[in-house]
Order: C-alpha cells, then structure tokens, then sequence
C-alpha cells in the first residue's frame, strides 16, 4: 500500500461510522476506487464517478464511471451519501456540482466531505523549498519536470537541461516557470497559494454549503498532518497524529444535510 492509500484510509477511518449496510453512496472524484472499495467494505451500494480514467497501469480498486463533471447521471434522491475526499477544492463551477449532489441527495440523506485546511496549504508552500532542494540531487533537468508537472501544465516536459527549456520557451511561459520555481502554485481551482488559505477555511467551506442549501451538521479535523510535497515519507500515523496537536490537521471533514 502505498504513503497515500495509508493516508486515505486514516481519514475514511474518521467519517466510516456514517456509512451503513444498504444504503446506496455515491463517491464523487473517486480516482482508482481505493476509497470506493472502503465504503463498499461497509456494506453499502457505491456508485463512483470522475472526470478523468485512471491512467494505464493504475491498480483500480473499484469500478469508476466517467461523466461530464456537470450532470450526475442518477435521477433525483437516488442516495443516502454523498462522499468526496479531497475533490471539491478541484472542481471550477463548485456551486453547480454542489447543487447537484444536493439534487441526488435524498430528503434525509447526508454529504460528507473530506476537504484540505489552511495548514495543509500553508506547511505545503513552507516544505516546496526542501522538495525543490530533494529533487536538485536528480538534476536540474528534473526539478523543472517536477515543477511544470506540479504546476498543472500540460506542455510536455523536455529531458534536456533546465536552462534549455527555458531558452526555447516564450518569454510570458518563461517568466511563469521561473515564477513557478520561487513560489509554490495553486493546488486547487484558486488565484494563487496564498489565497487557499482562506479559500480552505471552515468559515469559507461554511457559506459555500450554506449558499448551495445544506446545513453543516459536523466539522471535525482529520487529526492526521501531512503536506503536498511528502517530504517525510516515513513518518508513521502515529506521529502523524501527534503532529497535528502542533501544526495542525491536513484536513477536516464536513456533515452536512439539505437545509430545510
């Protein structure tokens, strides 16, 4: 199991007591299944969906269907949950996908939502230094991979040297990477690093499920500290769990149930 799926699991631990034999769940975001596979483990009926198909070679843990990223393909007050871990954030038009949940939602139904917090954000910029340093020992050539992959860019990386891609690149794509390589990016649908820390509070999460007619019922902390680059790959849950006393949880979990 790799670093991640041993993250995963540790947070679906915090929210598997909502999850019930026969009540039908539907995952949004749900990736290669992994987390699908937990929630089918409780019993209950998983329906899973994304945008994108695992890439080829990609253990799949639970059949995952593509859809549009708009309309989910369920008729209205189909489920009993709605599940997400670290998806929303990722989703541009988040109000639309939001009122769409709530419309396959049923009446009593709830939405559980694992979602990234500011320290997740602010530990993640704080370690992209020690993560550029890591990768310098495979060469330049690399960390300019590493940072056009992490940024989200979809132009092929070179294997060349990094001063050559920089040379062969448009000026404004040139002043971006080199930006890029100063300031750690954006992980989600946001302007900027900096901004995601506001954007990943509980305050903001708050209005934008307010905003799309749920109730938050429940807002806990993961109580599991990690950061985007996994520049401690070997540090056990348990010390894990310990940090978070101090530097704070990667991440929190929202109930929530369509507002009367």
């Amino acid at each position: 199991m790799t670093q991640l799926a041993k993250l995963r699991a540790e947070e679906f631990l915090c929210v598997q007591h909502w999850f019930r034999h026969g009540q039908r769940v539907l995952e949004i975001g749900g990736g290669n299944g992994y987390q699908a596979s937990l929630i089918a483990a409780t019993g209950a009926e998983v329906e899973s969906l994304d945008v994108v198909r695992v890439p080829p070679g990609t253990t799949a843990y639970f059949p995952v269907e593509l859809y549009d990223g708009r309309s989910i393909p369920f008729p209205s007050a189909s489920f009993d949950r709605v599940f997400s871990s670290n998806v929303l954030e990722h989703i541009a038009d988040l109000e639309n996908s939001l009122m769409e949940t709530r419309r396959v939602l049923k009446d009593d139904g709830l939405a559980i939502h694992i979602l990234p917090t500011p320290a997740w954000r602010l530990w993640t910029s704080i370690t992209y230094y020690p993560y550029l340093a890591k990768r310098a020992a495979s060469g330049c050539s690399r960390i300019w991979t590493g940072v056009k992959q992490s940024a989200g860019q979809t132009v092929a990386a070179t294997s060349g040297a990094a001063d050559e891609t920089v040379a062969s690149a448009p000026i404004a794509g040139r002043r971006s990477l080199l930006m890029r390589l100063l300031l750690a990016g954006p992980h989600g649908e946001y302007p900027s690093a900096a901004a995601e820390l506001w954007y990943f509070s509980q305050r903001r999460w708050r209005a934008v499920f307010e905003k799309c007619g749920f109730a938050v019922i429940e807002a806990e902390s993961t109580r599991l500290f990690y950061t985007g680059y996994a520049v401690l790959p070997s540090l056990t849950l348990p010390r894990r769990r310990y940090l978070s006393r101090i530097l704070g949880s990667a991440t929190h979990v929202f109930v929530l149930r369509k507002a009367s």
